[in-house]
């Protein structure tokens, strides 16, 4: 998809407030309501913008233990089965496939530190996970996560 710099401000002014309607999206950007909706449709259909959501605060909702865990398998576990796995899990709320020693890294947010070994004796005896690295995460950076810019 082709974007030029008035599509680069539409999602920048939209990654600052998700919130913005569209006649203040219009406002911020200089253009019609209708050619600001014709573009933010375009950025939605040709997959610029995923979706709309919000982001909760983990401690907030009662989930303040952050961890990142790696998940080495062994080499005869398929993954789509792990992939499975890793989704039913509520406490999880990323995962990524890695390159390096270990296979997955994923992140949870769990209640407790017992639901976080829980989880970990889980990932082990349920999923058939060889060997697990965690770290627990004392404070994000201010202003992470953050979205990509557009290139």
């Amino acid at each position: 998809m082709v974007m030029d710099e008035i599509d680069r401000r539409i999602l920048q002014e939209l990654v600052m407030d998700g919130r913005l309607s569209v006649t203040e999206l219009a406002d911020q950007v200089s253009l019609s309501l209708s050619a600001t909706s014709q573009r933010l449709r375009r950025l939605v259909d040709g997959g610029a913008i995923e979706r709309f959501t919000v982001r909760l605060d983990p401690a907030t909702v009662g989930r303040p233990i952050d961890a990142l865990v790696d998940l080495r398998l062994p080499a005869d576990l398929s993954f789509s089965g792990i992939d499975e796995g890793i989704l039913a899990l509520p406490e999880v709320v990323d995962a990524v496939h890695l390159t390096g020693r270990f296979d997955y890294q994923v992140r949870l947010h769990c209640r407790t530190i017992n639901e976080l070994d829980t989880i970990l004796r889980d990932f082990k005896q349920s999923f058939g996970v060889e060997e697990t690295s965690t770290r627990v995460v004392l404070s994000t950076v201010a202003g992470f996560p953050r979205q990509p810019t557009p290139a």
